[in-house]
């Protein structure tokens, strides 16, 4: 059986314990365990390359992006993206499912890092964006994405499927 590779992004500092439910979630639900891997770039182990190498290599191996939006936009350089920023981009190049969750509600939107409020934007446009959802705490975030992969494996045919003979075959 094939296991899905999930890459998680968003800030570090500041949605740590967010993005530590996602994975510990994943890991620990019976059903979500034997389909998917989750990456977390805090988990990584040191590498000889750069950590914007490291992050965008796993996001091209990946299957599916979650990206979870919060207030700050996250470390850049002068005129550079942020990390969440690049990660999302290389998902979007690659054409990743891209799962997208926002932390609070859309008042806050305004008070939010410009580079957020510009990805919001971007991610809310009705014609070329990404459906999105947005939560308050851990436990409502990782609800949500466990609605968004049991989805994601009845798409595949992974879960609910019918007989043998009536399954897609992916590659075959």
């Amino acid at each position: 059986m094939r296991k899905y590779r999930i890459f998680v992004s968003g800030v570090q500092k500041e949605l740590g314990p967010e993005r530590r439910a996602v994975k510990n979630f994943i890991k620990s639900d019976a059903l979500l365990s034997e389909y998917f891997n989750v990456f977390l770039f805090e988990d990584a182990p040191a590498k000889g390359k750069s950590a914007q190498k490291s992050y965008i290599e796993e996001v091209r191996r990946s299957d599916i992006y979650i990206g979870i939006l919060g207030q700050k936009y996250g470390g850049s350089g002068k005129d550079s993206l942020s990390p969440t920023e690049a990660e999302f981009r290389q998902a979007k190049a690659r054409h990743k499912e891209i799962l997208i969750y926002i932390k609070g509600q859309n008042t806050n939107d305004k008070r939010r890092d410009p580079g957020v409020q510009k990805l919001i934007k971007e991610i809310r446009n009705p014609k070329a964006g990404y459906s999105y959802k947005r939560f308050e705490d851990a436990s409502e975030l990782t609800d949500l994405v466990y609605e968004s992969l049991i989805s994601f494996l009845k798409e595949k045919g992974e879960v609910g499927k019918a007989g043998f003979d009536q399954r897609i075959c992916e590659g075959a």
